[in-house]
C-alpha cells in the first residue's frame, strides 16, 4: 500500500450534487479538500429517472451556481397534477421556476464549481475504508483506476456515496432502510391524445399498480420520460421493473392520453434511492459526517423538487460549511460536528413536527394505495390539494394548508385501503 503524497483536512467520498457542494463549501471556507468518485466523470451514469427542479433559480442561489440553462435543462414545466385511473385531470399545482433538467450537465457544473472553490476531485477513485488511530479518524484508504492502494491522511470522512454508502458501512452510522426503486425510458416518435393548456409533470394512479408511483415528463412536443418507482417494501410484486413499465405504457394508451405506436426508446435509465423519510438517528460521530443519499431524505422549506438533489445541495453546503468551522477551531468531535445535525433540524422542518411530516405522507399512500374507484372519487373532488401535496412531501413546506383540506375530506367517508 502506498501514501498518498498529500494530506487533507477532509476527504468527501462520492462527486454528486452532495459531495460537489461538501467540497465546495468546505474549500470555500478554508479547508483542504480532496473529493473522490468512482465514476469516470460527474453525473455519468445517470441513474435519476426523474430529474425535475421545481424552482431552478433558487437551487442556484443555495448552490452558489448559475447554471447555462440551454445546457443544464431539458424543458419547461408549468407544475405538476394527478390523473385518475380513467383519466381524471385533477389540476395543477404551479411551479415558480420549474424544469425537467440533464441531471448529468447538472452535477457537472456543480463539480467544475467545486473545483474553482479549491477542492481538489479525483475520479476513478474507490473508497475502500477509514483509518483510525486511538479510535479517530486519520486518514483513508482509497484505490486509484481499480489497481493500487493509497493511504490519505485527513482529519474528517464525508460520506456522500449514497443509498448503499459505504461509508456509514466502515462507520457506527446506519443507513437509512427504506429503498425507492425507479425505472424511467426517454421515448420519442409520441403522439400526445389528449390536449393540455400547458406542459406539466404529470402523476398517475394507475389499476393494478396501487403503491406504484408513475408519471410522465414532458420533453418536447413528442418526447416524453416516462417513469415509474416504488417503495420496495410497501409493494410486495414478483413483476420485473420493465414490467411494470410496460403496464403502464399499455395504460396510458387505454385512457386515451397518448399513443405509443410509433414510438422509440432512447435511453433508459434505473435505480434506487431512499424514501422521503425524516432523518436516521445519527448522522455524524467523531471526524465523520453523512450527507444527502447517504444520510436522509427529509421535508424541508424549500420549492425544489427531484429531492435527491436539493437534498443533497442543502446537506452538503452545510456539512462543508460546518466541517470548516471545526477544522479552525481544532475540533472534529462529535459534539463539535453535531452543528450539522442541528443546522439541518432547523433548514429541514420549517416548523413542522415530525407527527405533521408523517401525517402528509399517510395520507399520499393512501391515495396510492386505493382501489381505482377511489382514486377517480378522490382525484375528482380535490386532486387540486393532491397536486398540493406532491409539491409538499417533494419540498415545498408552505404548501401545507393542503394537509387539513385532504384529512377532512377523506375522514368524511369509509374507504378500503389496499396494504
Amino acid at each position: 500500500m502506498k501514501t498518498l503524497n498529500k494530506s487533507y483536512d477532509v476527504v468527501v467520498v462520492g462527486c454528486g450534487p452532495g459531495g460537489a457542494m461538501a467540497g465546495k463549501y468546505a474549500a470555500r471556507n478554508g479547508a483542504k479538500v480532496l473529493v473522490v468518485d468512482t465514476k469516470q466523470e460527474p453525473g455519468m451514469p445517470v441513474f435519476d429517472s426523474a430529474s425535475v427542479i421545481y424552482d431552478l433559480a433558487e437551487l442556484e442561489s443555495m448552490a452558489g451556481v448559475t447554471f447555462d440553462r440551454a445546457k443544464v435543462t431539458d424543458y419547461q414545466l408549468a407544475g405538476n397534477g394527478f390523473i385518475s385511473p380513467s383519466g381524471k385531470f385533477g389540476g395543477i399545482q404551479e411551479w415558480k421556476d420549474g424544469f425537467r433538467v440533464r441531471r448529468s450537465e447538472l452535477e457537472k457544473a456543480l463539480a467544475i464549481s467545486a473545483g474553482r472553490d479549491g477542492a481538489e476531485i479525483m475520479m476513478d477513485t474507490k473508497f475502500i475504508d477509514v483509518i483510525r488511530e486511538n479510535g479517530k479518524i486519520t486518514g483513508v484508504i482509497i484505490q486509484k483506476q481499480g489497481r493500487d492502494l493509497y493511504t490519505v491522511p485527513c482529519k474528517v470522512v464525508i460520506g456522500a456515496d449514497g443509498v448503499y454508502s459505504r461509508v456509514a458501512r466502515r462507520t457506527k452510522l446506519k443507513l437509512p432502510g427504506d429503498i425507492f426503486v425507479s425505472l424511467g425510458k426517454d421515448i420519442v416518435g409520441v403522439k400526445r391524445l389528449a390536449p393540455v393548456e400547458k406542459p406539466f409533470y404529470e402523476l398517475y394512479v394507475v389499476p393494478g399498480l396501487e403503491g406504484f408511483f408513475c408519471w410522465v415528463a414532458p420533453l418536447g412536443e413528442d418526447r416524453f420520460g416516462v417513469g415509474v418507482a416504488y417503495q420496495v417494501n410497501l409493494v410486495k410484486t414478483d413483476q420485473t421493473a420493465r414490467e411494470i413499465h410496460r403496464k403502464f405504457i399499455n395504460h396510458l394508451e387505454s385512457i386515451g392520453r397518448f399513443d405509443f405506436s410509433n414510438s422509440a426508446e432512447v435511453s433508459m435509465m434505473s435505480g434506487s434511492s431512499t424514501t422521503v423519510k425524516k432523518a436516521a438517528k445519527k448522522l455524524v460521530e467523531d471526524g465523520v459526517l453523512l450527507i444527502g443519499d447517504a444520510a436522509w431524505r427529509p421535508m424541508f422549506g424549500s420549492n425544489w423538487g427531484s429531492p435527491g438533489v436539493p437534498t443533497a445541495v442543502m446537506t452538503g453546503r452545510i456539512a462543508g460549511e460546518t466541517v470548516a468551522e471545526a477544522i479552525k477551531k481544532g475540533d472534529v468531535s462529535e459534539q463539535v460536528l453535531s452543528e450539522y445535525e442541528a443546522k439541518l433540524k432547523e433548514t429541514f422542518t420549517g416548523g413542522q413536527t415530525i407527527a405533521d411530516i408523517e401525517e402528509a405522507r399517510e395520507w399520499y399512500f393512501k391515495l396510492l394505495h386505493a382501489d381505482p374507484q377511489t382514486q377517480d372519487e378522490v382525484i375528482e373532488a380535490i386532486g387540486d390539494q393532491y397536486s398540493r401535496l406532491h409539491l409538499y412531501l417533494r419540498g415545498a413546506l408552505p404548501l401545507a394548508d393542503c394537509v387539513p383540506k385532504i384529512r377532512e375530506f377523506w375522514e368524511k367517508r369509509p374507504q378500503t385501503v389496499k396494504k
